[in-house]
């Protein structure tokens, strides 16, 4: 991860912690609220939904897929569920969250025959998530975040593994 980025995005929320002086700004981070969210991060695209269960606390769910076609076909489905903790309601919100989720991967490689070797993965995982959204109006924001996560797959290929993520960017919808 980019240290300068770091950096970066802790000086924005100090500056807006200092700014703001704590206040929600005129937002839909209140009780009650639901959001649609539409997010691509560098392969998947994914749709979502959250319901503020507090003022500050979101759950979260969510399904997504992806499909690339180079010199194999791979198709993942992912399913998702957790919570948000939202730690100032401003225009620049920063959270802290988590989720769990579920991976389906069928990989479709062709030999040089045309026969197909088809692999399957199953994957489930625990993530713990950083981020910053920002409102554009009082019902549109857009955010990211950077986290870990730990994934366990079974398969055709049994692994374990710890890595570091970081979103691409997330469009958020509010309904009236």
């Amino acid at each position: 991860m980019n240290k300068t980025f770091i950096k970066i995005l802790f000086l924005v929320i100090a500056v807006n912690l200092v700014a703001s002086g704590a206040e929600a700004a005129e937002n839909s981070l209140k009780l009650g609220a639901k959001a649609l969210s539409f997010g691509i991060t560098d392969r998947v695209i994914e749709l979502s939904g959250r319901y503020f269960a507090a003022n500050d606390i979101a759950l979260l769910a969510g399904f997504g897929f992806s499909h690339t076609d180079n010199d194999a076909n791979a198709t993942d489905y992912n399913l998702s569920v957790g919570g948000r903790k939202y730690l100032v309601k401003g225009d620049l919100a920063p959270f802290v969250g988590a989720s769990v989720f579920f991976v389906r991967e069928e990989t479709i490689r062709f030999a040089g025959t045309g026969a197909a070797n088809v692999q399957s993965q199953r994957t489930f995982g625990l993530n713990g998530h950083f981020g910053l959204e920002y409102f554009f109006a009082k019902q549109v924001s857009a955010e990211a975040q950077v986290g870990a996560e730990l994934r366990d797959s079974t398969g055709d290929l049994d692994t374990t593994t710890f890595e570091t993520f970081r979103s691409g960017v997330t469009v958020n919808f509010y309904l009236p």
